[in-house]
């Protein structure tokens, strides 16, 4: 009798819901994130502060774990930044048309609705007379629109210059209607 009330007992505690969610791997802050930006799939339109109006394409690669984000700015003149989850943290990698890639992770600290990029490391960073992208923030309005925010440093900065560097204009960017 002990040995079936016991055998009910493991049985029951397996089937558990409680059971169920403790076995459950806790989804790390960078993945979230990561699923987050998939919202983000699509083509968009924002303006700059000057007026001019350029696009951005998101899309997903590599089985789904690779978000690709491209600039378009001009006529040949494009930038992709590469977002990927590195262990737990998400790292956005930026190629640059300056011919550098800074590469960033999503920030520890919590920034309400927005998600934070701070700098890491990069290649390129060391040619004088050009900048990169050092930090950005982009912020999901609803599944129509985002702002994005981006500080560039100019290469070789010293800490009290990153220390001042302000963030960029922000811009609000609209999806455009596929056909």
């Amino acid at each position: 009798m002990r040995r079936a009330v016991a055998s009910c007992w493991v049985v029951l505690s397996l089937l558990s819901p409680w059971s169920a969610r403790a076995a459950e791997p806790v989804e790390s802050a960078g993945a979230r994130a990561f699923k987050r930006l998939g919202a983000l799939v699509g083509t968009w339109e924002g303006t700059f502060s000057n007026g001019k109006v350029h696009h951005v394409t998101y899309r997903l690669s590599a089985v789904n774990s690779v978000l690709v984000e491209t600039w378009a700015l001009g006529p040949e003149r494009e930038s992709l930044t590469l977002y990927h989850l590195d262990g737990d943290t998400l790292v956005a990698d930026h190629y640059c048309p300056q011919g550098n890639t800074p590469r960033l992770e999503l920030a520890k600290r919590a920034d309400g609705d927005s998600l934070s990029f701070v700098f890491r490391d990069g290649t390129n960073l060391k040619v004088k007379g050009k900048s990169h992208q050092h930090a950005f923030w982009v912020r999901l309005d609803g599944p129509d629109a985002f702002a994005r925010g981006e500080t560039y440093v100019e290469n070789g900065s010293t800490p009290p210059q990153l220390a001042k560097a302000g963030p960029g204009e922000a811009v609000t960017y609209r999806r455009v209607a596929t056909p």
